[in-house]
């Protein structure tokens, strides 16, 4: 896969407040050639006398001094804004936290957090940070911080207090289930952002990703080795609560597990982002059965996955509908001042269904589990969660058929799953 999609590279989208500030999710940067930045806002702006003259105006009659620049990045702002939700102007210290967010370890509490109507939305949570242990949870809404509501603050300071600045402390006041308020004291600590686990439940192996950075397909590649000298029955891809992250990454996970078939299709006007993506000639299980499991949380990369397993009959989607980001943004630095984020193109799934803004449906629905989950003791093991024994189960049963009748096999040696 190192010569697939050579032209982009990929970052992540969720705000985190384990170290960085922004980033990119599905996401292609590329740079203009020969523009300084003065020339890509010149050219935003000399589109429309009007925006010259408003800007003008504002300089000259407003009650307070303002500069230029906000003026100028406001009005970028303002037009990447009625495009759609991921188009927007990135300042230069967000655009210099992605460079930090693939690498490494970072200071924190251990959360992925977005902006929401109410506070701010705890997308995901770390494993074994201070706010997995502190029991803070996806979808808890975060209201205050140190005693300040979150909806006087910016992103950038948010993410501060949770992370970077100097006070190592920090309490956190949320609310769970719209209700339920809950005050969090967290100590933060230096997070280890581990991108892949692997656990056993028996002869089943489980690989939970918990997003894609530089070095998932690497990581995933050692967990198969392992499971492989283990003699494992089938293999459940555990992407609940998995944001998304480096794209090319996502891809590449997918081809350990497809032959010869189509991962992914990008769709634009621009003909340089249209291409369709395949699999190279093999797959790393031999046709081992798979489960994927898929929640409301699992976006865009662990979209792509989900849709490019399942589309294909390699794996049985087990959970919930997903989050529905099946779009692609490019990111156009403006040297010294930040970049542009810009949606380029979309992605459909190997069979051509949309998933931007629709999500992947599971084949089955958990919804009951998923609730009998949730009041599941926090020490309960992570193998006992109740979707885990479902889809051990469905394994099991999986295999047991294909010991019992070996013969029906795909041209490619994968055997088609039920």
């Amino acid at each position: 896969m190192e010569n697939v999609l050579t032209s982009m590279k990929y970052f992540w989208e969720v705000v985190t407040a384990f170290g960085l500030a922004v980033a990119v999710l599905a996401t292609s940067c590329k740079k203009k050639e020969n523009t300084s930045s003065s020339d890509i806002v010149a050219d935003l702006l000399d589109a429309s006398d009007v925006l010259k003259e408003i800007i003008n105006e504002i300089k000259s009659g407003y009650a307070s001094d303002v500069s230029r620049e906000k003026l100028e990045i406001g009005a970028i702002n303002g037009m990447l804004q009625v495009l759609d939700e991921h188009s927007t102007y990135i300042t230069q210290d967000e655009c210099d936290a992605f460079h930090k967010s693939t690498r490494g370890s970072f200071l924190g509490i251990g959360v992925e957090i977005k902006q929401g109507t109410e506070g701010i939305e705890v997308v995901s949570v770390i494993d074994d940070s201070p706010a997995a242990i502190s029991g803070l949870k996806a979808a808890d809404v975060i209201t205050h911080i140190n005693k300040e509501d979150v909806l006087k603050m910016s992103m950038k300071r948010i993410v501060s207090k949770l992370s970077s600045d100097s006070a190592m402390e920090v309490t956190v006041h949320a609310i769970r289930n719209k209700t339920e308020e809950m005050e969090f004291r967290l100590k933060k600590s230096v997070i280890q952002l581990r991108s892949v686990r692997l656990d056993f439940a028996g002869d089943i192996a489980i690989i939970k990703i918990n997003y894609f950075n530089d070095g998932t397909f690497s990581d995933v590649s050692n967990a198969i080795a392992k499971l492989l000298k283990k003699d494992a029955k089938g293999v459940i891809i555990d992407l609940r609560n998995n944001p998304g992250g480096i794209l090319e990454q996502a891809i590449s996970v997918c081809d350990l597990f497809l032959a010869n078939k189509k991962i992914v299709e990008f769709k634009s006007k621009n003909a340089d982002e249209t291409k369709t993506v395949f699999a190279t000639d093999n797959d790393v299980l031999n046709g081992l059965p798979m489960a994927v499991l898929i929640g409301s949380n699992t976006a865009s990369g662990g979209e792509l996955v989900a849709a490019a397993l399942g589309d294909n009959k390699r794996a049985i989607l087990i959970g919930q509908k997903t989050y529905g980001k099946g779009s692609l943004q490019t990111v156009i630095p403006i040297p010294g001042k930040g970049a542009i984020k810009l949606t380029t193109a979309y992605f459909t799934s190997p069979n051509g269904n949309i998933i931007d803004k629709t999500g992947i449906s599971p084949d089955i629905d958990i919804a009951k589990l998923t609730q009998e989950e949730e009041q599941k003791p926090e020490t309960a093991p992570y193998a006992e969660q109740p979707i885990i024994q479902r889809a051990v189960d469905i394994l099991h049963g999986v295999s047991a058929l294909q010991e019992s009748d070996p013969e029906p096999e795909s041209p490619d040696g994968n055997r088609p799953v039920p």
